[in-house]
């Protein structure tokens, strides 16, 4: 005979305790009647505890007293309610449930009690915030990121529409950081994008925002704007405040940026095309030497474009011989004789013909194409040197600049020693110039490069003196021999006073470190005349000639020419191609 199974003696109060959710049962009026197991167990209340008081003791502060009516109006009118509430426990930390609060009724449908289910949601939310704030910020400078500023572009375009105010975006790119990850290390790169995240943010106005885009990328939104000058002032800060150095592990780094700036509505109307123009200016600020900012304008995606090709194109360029060296003589002002001479990569591109380096060398500086380049440059100039010695010509000192990332190479010193080996060029026939921001990023104590190469026998100049920084404690710790006094100061000097003091200055500092001055940019008599005057050493320039192919060098050569009236006449009367250094 079959039997049923036995019922299940289980009290309502073992059903309760075994529920994995924190129950409380009030009576009518709230007072808590009773709480199972897991409610202890969350809240670190005991039922000795909480039985009898009203809920309010949970309270955690953090919501309105129309929080709380708005709850209750909803249990009244629907007879539950569900929501997230932040609650207390007893040892006062605050954290958020996941609640449901159930009316329970008779027979009659009066209320006698409500039971109130909940969960401990605090770590799911901080989990969720975590993978939020992932997916819109920016995990290294905390800043947002592309996606979230994109959503705040378009936010600030329709409410610039509405208040027919213009915005601005500006793109911001970090000069040369590559170099610096690549000698320094990724920890001091990623350290110093940091540094400069904080700089930004100090930069900005209440309602700006700024986001890093990856890499050494940022993007500056100033919405709002009244007029076009608050835009140029406030980039003009943001590069200013790049200036001062950054000291991090012992080394003091310099950096520089480029901006590129779109305004709404002039620029476009909606956020791809505007994101688009300011890249297209930024690609035109690099373009022009960086640590500049430029304003789009119509063209400037065909000039893009351009350069896009031109970029490209100078992977191949190096194999399939596109370069050229041209070589610019430079003169002893008091005898007139070529002393010297710089060499000057040219690229004859097949499509756009002979291009000067501004064209391309900081495209090849961010491939690090620069470094095959260069080294092709220097083994190119002494071996012509060589040649020309070789030939009985006076022997003349070759100069070669040397760029960053070519001076940071751990293998330059062997790089220089082999190619005067190759080229059998006495080194003091090799004058290597640096720029003083090259030498301002590498004048700690430890550098033994430029020594190392001074002991062989070759020569330094610095290139563009006067225009990097003003602490000159560096001469002191670099073999420097020649100073070349930026163009910038010869353009004026028969006109203007404080050119005239800036060369005087110059050449009087020169003299006395026992430096030669060489002045670069000459292009008329009077400049000549002036530097004279002021017993300046060299000069090279536009007034004598300008850089030109090896066989033309070798045709001056062989003519013995000089700087003397006849060939200023005709120098002076000679058209002269647009190929600036």
């Amino acid at each position: 005979m079959d039997t049923a199974p036995p019922l299940l003696a289980v009290s309502g109060r073992e059903i309760i305790d075994s529920i994995r959710e924190g129950i409380i049962i009030t009576d009518a009026e709230g007072l808590i009647q009773a709480v199972n197991t897991c409610f202890c167990s969350l809240t670190g209340f005991s039922p000795e505890d909480v039985i009898g008081q009203n809920p309010r003791i949970f309270k955690s502060g953090k919501h309105t007293k129309s929080f709380y009516d708005r709850m209750w109006k909803t249990i009244a009118d629907r007879g539950f309610w569900k929501g997230e509430i932040w609650n207390r426990r007893k040892d006062g930390s605050i954290y958020l449930e996941s609640r449901t609060i159930s009316a329970i009724r008779d027979n009659e449908g009066t209320i006698t009690n409500y039971i109130g289910i909940f969960s401990d949601i605090s770590k799911q939310k901080k989990a969720e915030e975590t993978i939020r704030h992932l997916a819109f910020y920016d995990p290294l400078t905390n800043l947002p990121n592309r996606a979230l500023f994109r959503d705040r572009l378009k936010q600030a375009i329709n409410q610039a529409e509405r208040n027919k105010k213009l915005l601005a975006v500006l793109f911001l790119d970090l000069d040369r950081v590559k170099i610096i990850n690549d000698t320094l290390g990724h920890d001091i790169g990623d350290r110093l994008l940091v540094g400069v995240a904080r700089r930004l943010e100090e930069c900005l106005r209440e309602g700006d925002s700024i986001a890093r885009l990856g890499g050494d990328e940022f993007i500056v939104l100033l919405p709002g704007v009244n007029q076009m000058d608050d835009v140029v002032k406030l980039t003009e800060k943001i590069l200013g405040s790049l200036k001062p150095a950054f000291n991090l592990d012992g080394h003091e780094l310099f950096i520089t940026a480029s901006v590129g700036i779109s305004i709404y509505p002039h620029d476009g109307e909606d956020a791809n095309t505007l994101l688009r123009n300011a890249d297209s200016a930024l690609y035109r600020a690099k373009g022009q030497g960086r640590n500049n900012y430029q304003l789009f304008t119509r063209g400037m995606e065909t000039e893009v474009l351009e350069q896009l090709e031109l970029t490209n194109s100078l992977r191949r360029a190096l194999d399939r011989d596109e370069f050229v060296v041209y070589y610019q003589p430079q003169l002893n002002i008091e005898s007139g004789e070529i002393v010297g001479i710089e060499a000057l990569v040219r690229w004859q591109h097949p499509e756009f013909g002979v291009l000067p380096p501004k064209r391309f060398i900081h495209w090849a500086e961010d491939t690090g194409l620069i470094i095959p380049l260069g080294e092709w440059v220097l083994k190119q100039a002494c071996e012509q040197n060589r040649k020309w010695q070789m030939a009985g010509h006076p022997r003349l000192r070759v100069a070669v600049n040397l760029s960053a990332l070519q001076f940071r190479q751990k293998n330059l010193v062997s790089t220089v020693e082999k190619v005067l080996a190759d080229t059998n060029l006495p080194p003091d026939s090799l004058e290597l110039e640096l720029t003083e921001t090259v030498i301002m990023e590498n004048a700690g104590p430890s550098t033994s490069v430029p020594h190392s190469l001074r002991a062989l026998g070759v020569r330094f100049s610095i290139d563009d003196f006067g225009t990097g920084y003003s602490s000159l404690s560096y001469l002191k710790r670099f073999p420097v021999n020649t100073l070349k006094m930026d163009r910038s100061f010869i353009q004026d000097l028969t006109t203007s006073t404080d050119d005239l003091a800036i060369a005087t200055a110059v050449v009087t500092l020169g003299h006395g470190l026992n430096l030669t001055v060489l002045a670069e940019g000459v292009e008329t008599e009077g400049q000549l005349e002036t530097l004279k005057n002021l017993k300046c050493d060299r000069m090279q320039g536009f007034l004598f000639s300008e850089p030109i192919p090896a066989s033309d060098f070798e045709e001056m050569l062989n003519e013995n020419r000089r700087l003397d009236e006849a060939t200023l006449f005709s120098a002076h009367h000679k058209h002269i191609p647009n190929l600036t250094n």
